[in-house]
């Protein structure tokens, strides 16, 4: 196996070192010959550190600007959400407000038109729209949110008229039938006729067949229509609308029709008859 020869470092080398440094701190001592280089390495440092604490500060400043200026974001945030919060419950207690203008106004027209008939009072919640627009099934939904106790059939008003019936409960909600629904009748009456009107599926409007023979039928049309009370359920002598159109129906029949004075798109109280009416 081959040995490795170990190095060492000539004592002649750390001599010289030793005298190249001593005489170098000698002159330096007694000559001040590295008093230029020494003033320069000084003033370097010195210059470093002044460059470097200008740094610092401005990096402290930035930061500082920086966190200022995210206080104030955060502030001018909290701000902006009071401000919206504000709006927010000044804008729901107008809502409040307006709706309770309008149940008092809904609730004396009532009074005006029921005269001592208790009613309570209900916000519509949906109207079945796509129905009520096309087709022969008109219903709208009530809220029912204190989950008082409904009858069937109980008459419904709206509009400072009768608009329809209550045909069910569901949860917190009522289901009012349209007086022009073509399952509904009503009995209804005018200057010149008595009978029990449907309705024709199309919104605001119920009709009724009449004889062709009848003398009355001439200059009819804009006559007002109003509940006869027969039957008992609704209170008799309440305007629901006028004749709009008389038209042949068959040989010996035509249809009147009667456009409705409550129209359920346009209103958003309505009232239920909470006992039976009272004749008037």
């Amino acid at each position: 196996m081959a040995r490795s020869t170990p190095t060492y470092t000539p004592v002649r080398n750390y001599a010289i070192g030793f005298f190249l440094s001593a005489l170098l701190l000698f002159s330096d001592i007694s000559y001040g010959a590295f008093s230029p280089l020494r003033g320069f390495v000084h003033a370097s440092a010195l210059y470093v550190q002044m460059i470097s604490i200008g740094i610092f500060e401005n990096i402290s400043e930035t930061f500082s600007s920086f966190q200022s200026n995210k206080n104030i974001l955060q502030e001018n945030k909290k701000l902006k959400e009071k401000i919206l919060q504000i709006r927010t419950k000044d804008f729901i207690d107008r809502k409040e407000n307006e709706e309770k203008i309008q149940i008092i106004n809904f609730h004396t027209g009532l009074i005006d038109s029921l005269k001592n008939n208790d009613i309570d009072i209900y916000k519509i919640a949906s109207i079945d729209l796509r129905n009520y627009l096309c087709c022969s099934t008109h219903r709208v939904f009530l809220q029912n949110t204190r989950n008082v106790s409904v009858g069937k059939n109980a008459p419904v008003f709206a509009g400072r008229s009768f608009i329809g019936q209550t045909k069910d409960t569901y949860l917190n909600f009522i289901e009012v039938i349209l007086l022009s629904d073509t399952s509904h009748v009503l009995p209804i009456k005018s200057n010149f006729l008595y009978c029990d009107a449907r309705g024709k599926g199309k919104p605001m409007l119920i009709s009724c067949k009449l004889n062709k023979n009848n003398k009355n039928l001439k200059n009819q049309i804009g006559d007002a229509v109003y509940t006869s009370g027969l039957g008992g359920v609704f209170l008799k002598d309440i305007e629901i609308g006028f004749i709009s159109a008389i038209t042949s129906f068959s040989i010996n029949e035509v249809e009147v029709l009667i456009t409705l004075k409550a129209n359920p798109l346009e209103e958003t109280f309505y009232g239920i008859m909470s006992e039976e009416a009272d004749e008037i």
